[in-house]
């Protein structure tokens, strides 16, 4: 089967942040992750191998028994690699709790007290992972979160990231275009919507996320014509592309492309799993 080839900006991962329940299991990093954000909270603590990523514009190396920490809206990629990992991914909401904490702070992306996160981490991360319906019970997930947030704050402490105060109107923003995604929405009724110069208004959201505001609603549109499709398959393409916010068809197979370098045709045949 082909390699899909994946747009190389970074997009907004619809998929993880339908996350309601904390998640966590172990997985083999033996995929490409293509460059993206999404609002959930994201940890890799790395059992074996090496794991090699790219996090807001910096590249970096783990190695095993150290831990990975994606703060929510910050772009990152990997290629596949041998690595095993413990993937956990708290839901935005209940990564609200922590908020009163962090201050515009955050954890550090790099936790590489390898011994430390091997004996105070790992059997917290193993508990979960010996009865995994736990999860499904808030309380006691939650308890356990607090439990690893708690003791990764004690030993390493919170960082600031440049930007990071503008992540809450990101946020915002990036909410209300995942409502109003089939609406006309401009770069002025946006602006109007915030009270932002509309120039302003682009250049912030450029410079955090990396994308244009007409790509990424785009984007967002696209998500939603492929989760669609794949919901009712044999439907109409056209209607489905309008209903999702595209004015025509030449520019919803342009939208298509520019994510996913082909055509929704050849998309649908090469395989069924999409990243987002």
């Amino acid at each position: 089967m082909s390699k899909r080839k994946m747009n190389s900006n970074g997009y907004y991962e619809l998929k993880s942040d339908l996350y309601t329940d904390i998640k966590l299991e172990r997985r083999r990093l033996d995929y490409d992750m293509p460059m993206h954000f999404h609002r959930n909270l994201e940890f890799q603590y790395i059992e074996s191998g090496e794991y090699r990523t790219v996090i807001d514009g910096k590249e970096h190396v783990f190695k095993k028994d150290e831990m990975v920490f994606i703060p929510y809206c910050l772009q990152h990629k990997a290629d596949a690699s041998e690595a095993e990992s413990i993937l956990v991914i708290i839901p935005y909401a209940v990564s609200q709790d922590f908020a009163p904490f962090f201050k515009h702070k955050t954890l550090n992306i790099e936790l590489k007290d390898a011994e430390f996160n091997r004996k105070s981490i790992l059997p917290v991360m193993e508990l979960i992972l010996s009865d995994p319906s736990c999860l499904h019970n808030s309380l006691v997930a939650k308890g356990y979160i607090n439990v690893i947030f708690g003791l990764l704050a004690q030993r390493y402490g919170y960082v600031k990231y440049e930007n990071f105060s503008d992540q809450n109107f990101i946020l915002s923003l990036i909410m209300y275009i995942e409502e109003h995604s089939a609406e006309n929405l401009t770069l002025e009724r946006l602006a109007e919507q915030f009270g932002y110069n509309k120039f302003y208004l682009s250049r912030i959201f450029n410079r955090t996320l990396g994308a244009s505001l007409s790509d990424y609603i785009n984007q967002v549109r696209v998500q939603k014509f492929v989760k669609l499709y794949r919901d009712q398959s044999g439907s109409n393409i056209a209607e489905f592309a309008f209903s999702c916010g595209f004015e025509s068809i030449p520019s919803f197979y342009r939208a298509f492309k520019r994510v996913f370098s082909m055509s929704p045709k050849e998309y649908f045949e090469l395989e069924k799993e999409i990243f987002w």
